[in-house]
């Protein structure tokens, strides 16, 4: 009889810890943001910058906050950066998944630039409060690089979406088109911390997507 009840408790520890440690590990990844990035992320970020300052103030643009998203970090990965122009540091950071178009998949997104492609798009853009309210939490983004101009007509945004909450514990984030078509979709905890953010400061805030190295200043 003893036996048997030990052999259901253990039974029921395993099941619990099977259960439970999946669901530990989401909660962790989850709400420790502002997630720190390595020493490798932030100097990527870093060096860009410089660059990011000057194209603002040349475009009466924000020189207080800038949004950078590196597409070569796993979308398992906070890869949204909140840079403090003022503080020379990133403050916060987000998930962010990647559009399901031109044959991209989990681990590697595909980028492209033209309408109905479903892709994401790499660039500067102008982040405005248009679509910005209470019932929406976005803000639709217009691009300004030659290769990104018709952000703005492909109706892309920055928007939160559940689904990243959802998958945030893996390594690479599982495409969904219905949640995520070429948008910057990051975790509705990050949108909560963009939408003040970007609600509060005066002027529009430049986003810069890039992929590794790949810039141009």
């Amino acid at each position: 009889m003893k036996k048997n009840r030990k052999r259901c408790l253990f039974v029921i520890t395993m099941l619990i810890i099977i259960i439970g440690a999946p669901a530990l590990w989401w909660a962790w990844k989850y709400y420790k943001l502002p997630d720190l990035p390595d020493r490798h992320e932030y100097k990527t970020i870093e060096e860009r910058a410089e660059h990011a300052l000057a194209f603002a103030r040349s475009h009466n643009m924000n020189e207080h906050y800038a949004l950078f998203v590196d597409y070569s970090i796993p979308s398992g990965t906070p890869r949204l950066f909140v840079w403090d122009f003022t503080k020379r540091r990133i403050v916060a950071s987000t998930y962010v998944m990647h559009g399901p178009g031109r044959g991209s998949t989990d681990e590697r997104p595909r980028f492209s630039n033209k309408p109905g492609s479903n892709c994401s798009s790499l660039g500067r853009f102008l982040v405005t409060k248009e679509n910005g309210n209470r019932n929406k939490r976005g803000f639709r983004i217009k691009g300004l690089d030659i290769d990104n101009q018709s952000a703005y007509a492909r109706g892309l945004m920055i928007h939160g979406a559940k689904w990243v909450d959802r998958y945030c514990w893996k390594r690479y984030i599982p495409m969904n088109r219905l949640c995520c078509q070429g948008c910057v979709t990051v975790s509705s905890r990050g949108m909560a911390h963009l939408w003040k953010l970007v609600n509060n400061e005066r002027k529009p805030l430049l986003l810069w997507n890039f992929e590794g190295k790949n810039y141009q200043s």
